[in-house]
């Protein structure tokens, strides 16, 4: 822990803010320095390629022995007037890979940044859209199909299934019925007996069976159903 404060003390120190001064100076004095705006470029170079792996690779390497103090060291080989080291780590190594790789690096960068870009609006118009629905209090909308994947059907409803069933069965299952119905009429036809039409006598308005006399009243005969009516026998007296 200790170390790693006096490595951020020193690196800031000697590795950013005395190069950060010296290139302002470089930069304002006029007329301007040549050979000092190149060796200030050089180390900003250098720097900017060492920050790079360390954000990269810190995480795997910071748990080794003496992380510190070799970065640290290194810092400063790199920014030390004395020793001019980025000097010579940009022409030795940067510069000539740089030189060789220019157009696939510059391709890389391109692309990086047009994913990054589509990736970031994405992801914005994603969180508008949830915050919106959240506010409204809307379902959220269903995405559209991507190009060249294969369209899925909507859900069925019962209704277009119960529909599909009968376009299927419906006209096999009443061809049924209506031959089983022309098969049991004839076998019904014949085995029904013969019966020969009973005709009904005319009445007068009375039941052809007698009435019933009720006690105490003299007995009545029925009229005459058919033929003329009786005369009546004459008496003797």
């Amino acid at each position: 822990m200790f170390m790693s404060i006096v490595s951020h003390l020193l690196s800031a120190w000697f590795a950013f803010l005395l190069p950060c001064f010296g290139t302002w100076k470089a930069l304002s004095h006029r007329p301007l320095s040549e050979p000092e705006i190149e060796r200030w470029g050089m180390y900003w170079t250098v720097i900017g390629a060492f920050v790079t792996l360390e954000y990269v690779a810190e995480w795997l390497v910071s748990w080794f022995p003496f992380y510190w103090e070799a970065k640290t060291l290194l810092l400063l080989f790199l920014a030390l007037p004395q020793t001019q080291g980025s000097t010579w780590v940009y022409q030795t190594y940067l510069h000539p890979f740089f030189s060789k790789n220019e157009e696939e690096i510059q391709a890389g960068i391109v692309s990086a940044q047009s994913n990054a870009l589509t990736f970031l609006q994405t992801s914005f118009g994603k969180l508008y859209d949830a915050v919106m629905r959240i506010i409204t209090k809307t379902p959220p909308a269903q995405a559209p199909p991507s190009p060249g994947a294969p369209a899925q059907p909507p859900a069925a409803s019962p209704f277009a299934f119960a529909k599909g069933l009968w376009d299927t069965y419906g006209p096999a299952a009443v061809g049924a019925v209506q031959r089983y119905t022309q098969s049991a009429q004839p076998a019904q036809a014949a085995s029904a007996p013969s019966q020969a039409p009973q005709t009904s006598a005319t009445t007068t308005g009375y039941d052809a069976a007698p009435a019933r006399s009720q006690p105490g009243t003299p007995a009545q005969s029925p009229p005459a159903t058919d033929g003329a009516p009786a005369f009546p026998e004459p008496k003797l007296y």
